[in-house]
């Protein structure tokens, strides 16, 4: 038989229990105290409320009883750990006193005797439902977050002021060779590449600074293929207005500034010889003019007419004259420096502009030169048809015979008149 010395003999739940029930019943916990053989010597009012016990108690039942056989088995291993002495931490879903299923986090704590034996254990257990609510809540927003970021067009990422990635959807991922998670904690640099990052670092520095930031760069792929990029950086501020990182949102121009590639071509080039229109040949002289002021050198413009056009159009038909404008444009290309600028104003009306010439005599021998090209039979079409033409090329000096672009035009006009009345030849203004 114990006896009052005994420990087994006056536990611990023996010793100011209206105390601890004041106590336990006042702080937000459920709680029992178990002996060693788990059976409950305590529950305060939480438990029983949570849990519904009706007007009875679940003091003096087995542990086994109160949580039922099949809850029992799936703990057991829990009371096993903490009457060897070791606390225990879980979360299960149990089961309301209104039928409702709810997340609890348990702990197991031993009771240990003066003499430091496990008399039994205290369960304490709190209801985190609406915690797991806000996780699954927060979860289901990432979720939802990733999905859209992961649809939409744009390549989206988020860096952290120290430049390293802490979201990134798949199109970016992908787009520079990473799969989402192994772009996850990567610094910039690493993305994209020390050359590249030389050339973008100036932005990123802007943005952490707290300064929205709008550039377009070209980025080469690992195929040799260029994409034009345009990145926008968005500051992340804090509820400090410290700036904690930065969102950037990349989408592919490349077709936009392909098409607008295309309609600026076909706005300044001739479409059947590829020379450049008047619009753009207006804009290369005025560019000419500018740069021989600028440096005090002379320039040349040559008006040319071709002699004997409206023939081949009229026997050979329209396509032998199409294919004509196309050689001639070819033969006239051929005699120039990459410097020139050949350019179709008008039917059978070509100009070019000679930048940077040391006087009469450079303009004169390109001049010959384009004649002596173009009197030379044009074999066209596969009949092998041949038709013969010839040019007349009016030559005006800057600043000798003007100081504007209308000027220049004006008097390379009047000089190709007086080299038509000639025939087949050049004239100076």
């Amino acid at each position: 038989m114990a006896t009052s010395d005994d420990p087994e003999a006056n536990p611990p739940w023996r010793d100011s229990n209206a105390e601890l029930r004041l106590l336990t019943d006042n702080v937000p916990a459920m709680i029992l105290h178990l002996d060693r053989e788990l059976y409950c010597r305590f529950a305060n009012r939480r438990y029983v409320e949570f849990f519904g016990f009706g007007n009875g108690s679940p003091v003096g039942k087995p542990v086994r009883e109160i949580i039922g056989e099949a809850s029992y088995r799936e703990v057991e291993r829990h009371f096993a750990q903490v009457l060897a002495g070791r606390p225990v931490s879980y979360q299960r879903i149990v089961h309301h006193r209104s039928g409702e299923p709810r997340h609890i986090e348990a702990k197991l704590v031993p009771s240990v005797t003066k003499q430091g034996s496990v008399a039994g254990c205290y369960f304490l257990a709190t209801d985190i439902s609406e915690q797991k609510q806000v996780e699954q809540a927060l979860c289901d927003a990432v979720a939802q977050l990733r999905m859209f970021a992961d649809n939409v067009p744009a390549m989206t990422v988020s860096y952290d002021a120290n430049l390293r990635c802490r979201f990134v959807n798949k199109r970016f991922a992908e787009f520079f060779g990473f799969t989402v998670e192994g772009m996850l904690g990567k610094h910039l640099r690493e993305v994209v590449g020390e050359d590249a990052y030389r050339e973008i670092e100036r932005h990123f520095v802007l943005v952490l600074a707290g300064v929205p930031v709008t550039y377009q760069r070209l980025r080469k792929l690992g195929n040799g293929e260029c994409r034009h990029l345009e990145v926008k950086l968005i500051p992340h501020l804090g509820d400090d207005g410290k700036t904690q990182g930065c969102f950037a949102v990349t989408t592919d121009i490349t077709e936009h500034k392909q098409a607008e590639e295309r309609i600026w071509y076909m706005a300044h080039y001739d479409n059947l010889t590829a020379l450049p229109n008047r619009l753009l040949f207006n804009d290369r002289l005025s560019q000419a003019i500018s740069l021989a002021k600028r440096d005090s050198r002379e320039l040349a413009l040559l008006y040319l007419d071709l002699d004997k056009f409206k023939p081949v159009n009229d026997d050979l038909g329209h396509d032998a004259g199409d294919e004509l404008l196309k050689n001639v444009a070819d033969r006239i290309r051929q005699q120039l420096r990459e410097s020139d600028t050949a350019a179709r104003v008008g039917g059978d009306e070509f100009t070019v502009i000679l930048p940077d010439i040391a006087g009469r005599e450079d303009a004169a021998t390109v001049a010959g030169k384009i004649i002596t090209a173009l009197v030379a039979p044009f074999e066209l079409g596969r009949a092998e048809r041949s038709a013969a033409i010839g040019v007349s090329i009016g030559v005006a000096l800057y600043p000798a015979d003007g100081q504007d672009r209308e000027a220049l035009v004006k008097a390379a006009d009047s000089a190709m008149y007086d080299a038509k009345r000639a025939g087949n030849c050049f004239c100076f203004r």
